[in-house]
């Protein structure tokens, strides 16, 4: 199966952050302050996902913010199951993203499952399910056993990042990938505490123009990717060709992600070890990135053909990193 590749599609690129908490729940800014911090950041969306609060563009009266344009507020919520109904003993927090209303909470004696019944009750509501901060939750592979529906979960969290160093979630990312679980990948803030919290994760989406409802629409078709620092210029595969070219800014490592001991990397430096990569060349014709110091901006990454699934990631200088969605996903 293909996946979207928001670099081949047509609209234009908004960035924003997907989970962002307001003094609704447990946020330090009110919505309009909260936005007002966003806009001047150059950020084009925000959706606001206090707890058990679905906070949306009714609740901000932001007028002028000083910036080129407004951002875009999307109404948003994050729900959480009780404690113990992960296999760590922990819970699940969910986000839904473009809900129409409040979620409520779960009564006892359902009959289904805590998480399986939040992201249903988000879908009916209209919206995307996101499992949250996977890592910073603890959970694993055996979590997602039968859960479906959701649309993917936070590969980059910010917030549990900078607390206790467990916001990347890619290697849980795999797992998924690799045993069936078709799911993508978010860039979020979490924004509690703004300017210790925000602006360090992020979703880049390829969207027909800034209003919700196409941000929205874009993100459901998968054409986004997800950063925490690089930016990621241009994908280019064709289906059934083994070859990947990426642009990207400056970084020291690209890499096609791949299931089990397949996939290639391409380091910069003299020494920068390389499998399955071609460098770029510049203008004069030169190797990039084997220079003391110097950064590679692309690559030309070859795969073997028997891959499952290939994501995109890059790593700049200081350890950021970005994340494409898979290109494709095959047979398990």
């Amino acid at each position: 199966m293909i996946v979207a590749n928001p670099f081949a599609a047509s609209g234009e690129w908004f960035r924003g952050t997907l989970h962002a908490h307001t003094t609704v729940s447990d946020g330090a800014m009110t919505p309009n302050h909260l936005i007002a911090h966003y806009a001047y950041a150059g950020w084009d969306f925000v959706a606001l996902t206090d707890h058990w609060h679905a906070t949306g563009p009714s609740e901000v009266t932001v007028t002028n913010t000083g910036t080129p344009h407004p951002v875009t507020v999307i109404r948003g919520i994050e729900v959480n199951t009780e404690n113990g109904s992960t296999a760590t003993g922990s819970s699940y927090h969910i986000t839904g993203l473009g809900v129409d209303g409040p979620i409520p909470r779960r009564s006892e004696g359902t009959g289904v499952p805590s998480a399986q019944w939040y992201v249903d009750a988000i879908r009916e509501r209209g919206g995307m399910a996101v499992i949250a901060h996977p890592y910073w939750s603890g959970l694993t592979l055996r979590d997602f056993e039968g859960l479906h529906g959701y649309l993917g979960i936070e590969v980059y969290n910010a917030d549990t990042d900078v607390h206790i160093g467990r916001g990347d979630a890619s290697l849980l990312w795999d797992d998924l990938l690799t045993h069936g679980h078709n799911v993508l990948g978010i860039g979020v803030d979490d924004c509690h505490r703004p300017g210790y919290d925000s602006v360090r994760g992020w979703t880049v989406v390829r969207a027909a123009d800034r209003s919700g409802e196409a941000i929205l629409s874009a993100i459901r078709a998968g054409n986004f990717y997800a950063s925490a620092g690089p930016e990621i210029i241009d994908v280019h595969w064709d289906p059934g060709s083994n070859v990947i070219q990426v642009q990207c800014s400056p970084v020291r490592s690209i890499t096609a992600v791949a299931d089990g001991m397949k996939g290639a990397r391409l380091n910069a430096g003299r020494f920068g070890a390389s499998l399955g990569a071609r460098r770029r060349r510049s203008a004069s014709g030169r190797p990039e990135g084997v220079l003391e110091g110097e950064l590679l901006t692309g690559a030309e990454l070859h795969l073997t053909g028997r891959e499952r699934y290939v994501r995109i990631q890059v790593e700049d200088a200081h350890g950021h990193r970005a994340w494409t969605n898979p290109l494709f996903i095959g047979p398990v």
